[in-house]
């Protein structure tokens, strides 16, 4: 049995697609794939509450009562490090895996343009238009792969789940639980990797920046080439970037 490593998958996945990831970190680790509401093997989301409280009250029960290292992509990063903010004592060392933690850049331009690029699909999703909103938030968010030519049984997977990225959004847009608030972030003692897609929104780089430099132990690593699913793209250069980062 090896150490436990908890990872916090990116919203319309699931704890499976670390797989790659973890393959090739080739680390002796016993992984905890913590898993969003209505994702994967996770209870659904129950829709007279709070998204990401549900999500954390999930993550805190997986966890074991020691620190372990834990690694988040996208939503899942933000998640994360909410845990690490309100919970440091279950947390050994944080990898934040294009966090897209847009409050954290309100005052900006790109958090504009990022409200401008997000538009089409908050229009279709909020209308229901679940498919076409699904397309669209691929094409910004995605992979890279075009969307016909991802197996329809993912599609259908995303397409099914595709308002739960609306119900993220007091936790990302808004930063409800406060994250932001001075010394918050700034109290974090442990090791924080925050790992960027050279090719992901422009938003990103923005946002690493203005998270990284409020932590007193933080290191930022950008992949070349990569957009923001990274960690499935490009598993073997985010690997070697976050091993040498985990702490027990």
């Amino acid at each position: 049995m090896g150490q436990p490593l908890a990872l916090i998958h990116c919203g319309l996945a699931h704890g499976n697609v670390w797989k790659p990831f973890l393959a090739a970190l080739n680390m002796d680790v016993d992984p905890i794939l913590i898993e969003l509401p209505g994702h994967g093997d996770a209870e659904d989301w129950d829709q007279s509450r709070d998204f990401a409280d549900q999500a954390l009250e999930i993550a805190l029960d997986a966890l074991p009562a020691d620190p372990v290292p834990l690694i988040g992509h996208s939503f899942g990063a933000v998640l994360a490090l909410r845990l690490a903010v309100e919970r440091p004592a279950r947390v050994s060392s944080l990898v934040l895996i294009e966090p897209v933690f847009y409050a954290a850049v309100s005052e900006t331009y790109l958090f504009d343009k990022l409200r401008r690029d997000m538009a089409p699909f908050a229009q279709k999703a909020r209308e229901g238009s679940h498919a076409t909103a699904t397309k669209a938030f691929h094409r910004l968010w995605g992979s890279g792969e075009p969307w016909d030519d991802i197996p329809e049984m993912q599609r259908r997977y995303m397409v099914d789940r595709i308002e739960h990225v609306l119900a993220g959004e007091a936790l990302l847009w808004e930063d409800r639980p406060g994250l932001l608030r001075d010394g918050r972030i700034e109290a974090l003692d442990m090791p924080v990797t925050i790992v960027e897609g050279e090719a992901s929104h422009p938003v990103m780089t923005k946002i690493v920046d203005a998270l990284g430099a409020r932590m007193p132990d933080a290191e930022g690593i950008t992949v070349p080439q990569a957009g923001h699913m990274v960690p499935l793209t490009h598993p073997m250069p985010v690997a070697e970037a976050v091993r040498g980062r985990l702490v027990w």
